[in-house]
């Protein structure tokens, strides 16, 4: 039973893998095709252009003229070959080797177009072109909502605003699902922990990395992430990778490795990992909020007015914790991080202590 499980499984990586290297072998031979054809067209212009020069007396211009009118079947009629070895000439040149030669280049350009959309919407397409991207490394099961989301905040924050992403993840086997076909994103079907995904993704010329945790709940993934995180150091030195990591006690084990940022799984806030990343320290304080043991915030009832920055000033003074917001006795809306000079006029306040 389970030797055979292990056949199904290897099969279907050896499936995906053979998918993959058939994409990239049909790739390298339709630009070959391509390749090679303009080669040999090129030939030919050249030989029945010397052809028209020598057995037809015409300049190099006119027989230029000619020949491209002829291979292209324009055929205006102003100059024409007249001489028995002309008229040969163009028949052999011409018409038994440029017309076919130039039908096979548009149907090989056609299908290597058709083979270079397939590809992409597949994720077996190698975006080596790219560089300073962002590459998003998924996870076990990647939600569309979060990615969307992860997407849109890099979209959204200047530091990363512009920037090409490539996603690597093999939750999708259809291509990209409709939500994030929205986004402008390159797509790689795979896992980040294969040599091959990272190659398709141009890892070593990426500027920012994201790696999501395999799995979410389970400690085991940051041990995923550590063989990432290694591969990646192996080949980029300069980009900043920020990690999900399960386990605290894994946390300095992935900035040895090489993480910019290690973090704890937020899947209800993926904003937090590029605001982590943009801005050092920043998850260490959001962190605290939400375990017992940092720091908590408080609420406190009353009636206050006066500006922002005399109510602020005036808490600090009595230690009894820093502002952070307030409700507004109008309207009952929470207001956060107001300016300095605001005038408040609050029911409640929020305190950030310890």
């Amino acid at each position: 039973m389970i030797p055979n499980v292990i056949r199904r499984l290897r099969g279907k990586r050896r499936s995906k893998w053979k998918t993959r290297l058939f994409a990239v072998r049909a790739e390298q031979t339709a630009r070959r095709s391509v390749v090679y054809t303009l080669a040999f067209v090129a030939l030919l212009i050249a030989a029945h252009t010397m052809a028209m020069m020598h057995f037809e007396g015409f300049t190099l211009a006119n027989s230029i003229w000619l020949t491209l009118t002829t291979i292209t079947t324009v055929g205006y009629g102003d100059l024409s070959a007249v001489t028995t070895f002309g008229r040969a000439a163009t028949i052999l040149i011409i018409y038994f080797g440029g017309i076919f030669v130039v039908a096979k280049m548009a149907g090989d350009f056609f299908d290597y177009r058709g083979l270079r959309r397939d590809a992409m919407k597949d994720g077996n397409w190698s975006w080596s072109h790219m560089k300073n991207h962002i590459v998003v490394i998924g996870s076990k099961v990647d939600s569309e909502l979060h990615l969307a989301r992860l997407i849109q905040e890099c979209e959204r924050s200047e530091a990363t605003a512009g920037r090409e992403i490539v996603l690597i993840s093999h939750s999708f086997d259809h291509g990209l699902p409709s939500l994030l076909q929205g986004f402008d994103i390159k797509y790689v079907k795979g896992r980040g922990a294969a040599p091959g995904a990272l190659e398709q993704g141009t890892i070593d010329k990426a500027a920012i990395v994201i790696i999501l945790a395999w799995q979410e709940e389970d400690a085991a993934s940051d041990g995923n992430a550590f063989d990432v995180i290694c591969r990646i150091r192996d080949v980029n030195g300069s980009a900043r990778i920020v990690a999900e990591c399960v386990d605290d006690n894994n946390r300095q084990r992935l900035e040895d490795a090489g993480a910019t940022l290690a973090m704890r799984p937020m899947r209800a806030y993926p904003e937090m990992m590029i605001g982590g990343l943009l801005n050092p320290g920043s998850t260490t304080i959001l962190e605290n909020l939400f375990t017992a043991e940092g720091e908590r915030i408080v609420r406190v009832d009353g009636s206050l007015t006066g500006s922002w920055a005399d109510l602020v000033a005036q808490h600090v003074r009595d230690d009894v914790g820093t502002p952070i917001a307030y409700r507004d006795a109008r309207t009952g809306k929470i207001i956060t991080a107001p300016r300095g000079t605001t005038e408040v006029s609050a029911d409640a306040l929020f305190l950030l202590g310890g």
